[in-house]
């Protein structure tokens, strides 16, 4: 057994090089950030705040521009023809608070998208965080699966060479042989796990075709002091898609203040200068007109303006209950799982290789069969796999947490 140890590490060693996997580009957490900075949700995001800001430019300009108009035609008469002609300039007068509305609408809105724009910012990290490390603790699996197959195949080749020595049983090199294809299965899994992971992680941070590979140890988790009550408050204040939201509120107010003042109509001066030159005369005309809002009084726009401002006020609230019990939840589900990361033995999760050859020495001692040898490698393996599966619980526990309260853990409220 002891000669087929650097046989198979070669081996072993080889199949990592040649394997796809060795040809992903690493990439560190901070990389991983840097390159969310340029993803196309915050993009697009952006390029909302800046559009907003422009609807905000031209709420603020007066609406009607004034026209001018020329007129004239020939007069036919006993004396000839004589031309008349007719100068005006024509301007409506905004009335009813409309610009100030729109204003103030446009504005409710630009504030709604800068809020937007935070609250993107802060779900996309959190989001690149979780990606992140769930692919580290896919890399982790990988180690681990790739490991305990090499430890299988040795396990095999030595129940087989003692079996023909006589000095095992056909049982011994049956359960080697069941155990060394559960270990190429776990491999086989556990590589496309971490292909699809690295793909997950490209995918957030808007990077096709690339083959991420994150470099780091195991995540670590903070601590959350607070009360459950204390995360709620926090995050109602925290929250920018929730001020996004009130923001939005804000603007429906104004659309309806709009909508209401699109009822008066807006009077529309003229100044006309009238040359006749039948009568060789010059006049200056002064107009006013007004429109008679007898049939249209703006009343379904004013309706379904004070229908978005309900709607939006309900949303709002339903979305202050949702926070607060994501927060509720998410704390729960967080504590738990880190709890659990915490139970683990990291001495036994932590020396896999170490334990196992300490259990090799056992058994060259002959205090120690291949069945058991066999069994110990089976229970470190699972443990820490099942310690693997804890991290990613927590990963996941911690992404949720992080967007109920609209901030990283590791940042202060």
């Amino acid at each position: 057994m002891v000669g087929l140890r650097p046989a198979l590490g070669a081996a072993f060693f080889a199949f990592i090089i040649q394997h796809p996997l060795a040809d992903a580009r690493p990439i560190t957490l901070t990389e991983a950030f840097d390159a969310a900075e340029r993803s196309p949700a915050l993009g697009a995001a952006a390029a909302f705040v800046d559009e907003a800001r422009g609807n905000v430019e031209q709420a603020g300009a007066y609406t009607y521009n004034p026209s001018i108009g020329v007129s004239g035609g020939p007069s036919f008469g006993p004396g000839g023809t004589l031309y008349e002609i007719d100068i005006g300039i024509n301007q409506p007068i905004e009335l009813g608070g409309k610009r100030g509305a729109r204003r103030r609408a446009a504005t409710a809105e630009r504030d709604a998208a800068s809020e937007t724009l935070t609250a993107t910012r802060a779900e996309l990290l959190a989001e690149v965080r979780r990606a992140f490390e769930i692919a580290l603790v896919a890399g982790e699996r990988v180690k681990v699966t790739r490991a305990n197959e090499v430890t299988a195949r040795e396990l095999r080749a030595a129940a087989t060479e003692r079996l023909s020595l006589g000095a095992a049983t056909q049982t011994e090199v049956n359960v080697a042989a069941a155990g060394l294809g559960r270990a190429v299965a776990s491999t086989k899994a556990a590589e496309r796990e971490v292909l699809l992971a690295r793909q997950a992680l490209g995918d957030v941070l808007g990077i096709v075709g690339a083959d991420l590979e994150p470099s780091g140890s195991l995540p670590t988790f903070p601590s959350v002091a607070r009360t459950e009550d204390q995360l709620v408050g926090a995050a109602l204040a925290a929250r920018r898609d929730l001020a996004a939201a009130e923001r939005v509120r804000i603007a429906r107010g104004a659309q309806v203040d709009l909508a209401d003042s699109l009822a008066v109509p807006d009077p529309e001066l003229s100044v006309s200068w009238v040359r006749s030159a039948v009568e060789d005369t010059n006049a200056v005309i002064v107009g006013l007109r007004v429109e008679i809002p007898l049939w249209n009084r703006n009343q379904g726009n004013r309706r379904s303006a004070r229908a978005a401002q309900r709607r939006v006020t309900i949303e709002t609230e339903a979305m202050r209950r949702d926070v607060e019990r994501e927060v509720r939840t998410g704390a729960r589900r967080y504590r738990a799982a880190t709890e659990a990361v915490a139970a683990f033995d990291q001495q036994v999760v932590g020396t896999l290789a170490e334990n196992l050859e300490l259990a090799r020495e056992t058994m060259a001692a002959g205090k120690l069969g291949l069945l058991e040898l066999n069994a110990v490698r089976r229970d470190l393996v699972e443990s820490q796999l099942t310690y693997l599966d804890a991290v990613a619980e927590a990963v996941e526990s911690r992404a949720a947490l992080e967007v109920a309260l609209g901030r990283s853990l590791e940042s202060k409220p």
